[in-house]
């Protein structure tokens, strides 16, 4: 198995560091989505709560049932957050390798070049 072209490794590279771009975009997007997903709940969590009549636990939970679906909301948008920074993570890993792999083709380019002398 032959090692890339040093124009493949680049174009590798390009190509990790512009999703690397893009991914690093989307992470602050969905950071600010979970971060409004998480008032929208607590908000709606305490208008519940302060609206509901009963005993301090009677309203508690009739809050809970009343923002299942905005606490879920919430918590999908952290978890989207938390899988986005673990692509980064996984993009970064790539680009290490890649330079790796840069600096493997380098060096065989370098002794191809001597022994052709």
């Amino acid at each position: 198995m032959s090692l890339p072209t040093p124009t493949d490794v680049v174009l590798q590279l390009s190509d990790l560091a512009r999703a690397l771009e893009a991914k690093t975009t989307e992470i602050a997007r969905l950071d600010e989505e979970a971060v409004r997903a998480k008032s929208r709940f607590e908000v709606q969590f305490a208008r519940t709560f302060l609206s509901s009549d009963g005993s301090v636990d009677s309203r508690k939970q009739q809050a809970v049932l009343a923002t299942a679906d905005t606490k879920l909301d919430a918590e999908i948008a952290e978890a989207k957050v938390r899988a986005a920074r673990e692509s980064i993570r996984t993009l970064r890993d790539r680009l290490d390798v890649g330079r790796s792999l840069n600096a493997a083709v380098r060096a065989e380019f370098a002794a191809g070049a001597v022994g052709q002398l």
